[in-house]
């Protein structure tokens, strides 16, 4: 919570170009350059979960493509999008932060009087998190892209067609409240470590690994929390 607040009360320097630019930067680093692998994935898992709903457990084509929007929307989009921004992002941001510590770029910052919350960390974490908002609704829609082409083949057109009968407004807001929450909580905790690592260079690859353990361990129970209290 401590530092929670510093960052929501450095909103207002997004009206710096600077900031804006770290903020785009990010965006397109976590966002668009993670675009294509989530796509694999979506298209991968979906066809993997109709196979053995289809296959395994005598689920009719309709019936597996409803089951898949339910857990692709609720539940594993939402946690994929948390652990590839976990294995991909965090630890960057993490090492990244590291590395100014340790060569004393942040003490630089301060002493031109530049807010290292407001330049470093805001702009990481927003983008980090509407970056996992429009990765977790791309990833749900290939996982069903991949589960039409599965059940159907070349007529994959006619099941998602269907996707308006299938997916619900609700299915949808909590993908994206998910995804968003699953970004915001590893961007942070990628900040923290990253800004409290020791000034020793041996500490920068030890903030990377602590970024991603503690991340995954995070995203978890908050997906638990979640189900819980759901």
């Amino acid at each position: 919570m401590r530092f929670l607040l510093p960052v929501i009360s450095s909103l207002f320097e997004l009206r710096r170009p600077p900031v804006r630019r770290v903020l785009l930067k990010q965006i397109y680093f976590t966002g668009n350059e993670a675009a294509w692998i989530m796509l694999l994935i979506g298209f991968a898992l979906g066809g993997i979960v109709v196979s053995q709903l289809h296959d395994q457990y005598g689920q009719s084509r309709e019936a597996a493509m409803r089951l898949l929007a339910a857990l692709s929307f609720r539940e594993l989009t939402p946690l994929m999008v948390g652990l590839v921004l976990i294995a991909r992002s965090s630890s960057a941001v993490a090492s990244e932060l590291a590395s100014m510590r340790v060569h004393g770029e942040l003490r630089s910052l301060m002493r031109y009087g530049i807010d290292p919350v407001g330049y470093l960390v805001l702009p990481r974490v927003l983008g980090m998190t509407l970056a996992a908002t429009l990765l977790g609704f791309l990833l749900a829609l290939s996982a069903q892209l991949g589960g039409a082409f599965f059940v159907s083949g070349v007529d994959a057109t006619y099941q998602l067609f269907q996707m308006d009968r299938i997916v619900t407004p609700a299915m949808v807001g909590i993908c994206l409240g998910k995804s968003a929450l699953f970004g915001f909580a590893a961007s942070t905790l990628a900040c923290v470590v990253g800004l409290r690592a020791k000034a020793y260079v041996t500490e920068i690859p030890k903030a990377s690994s602590r970024a991603v353990v503690r991340g995954l361990v995070l995203v978890f129970l908050l997906d638990l929390i979640w189900a819980v209290m759901s």
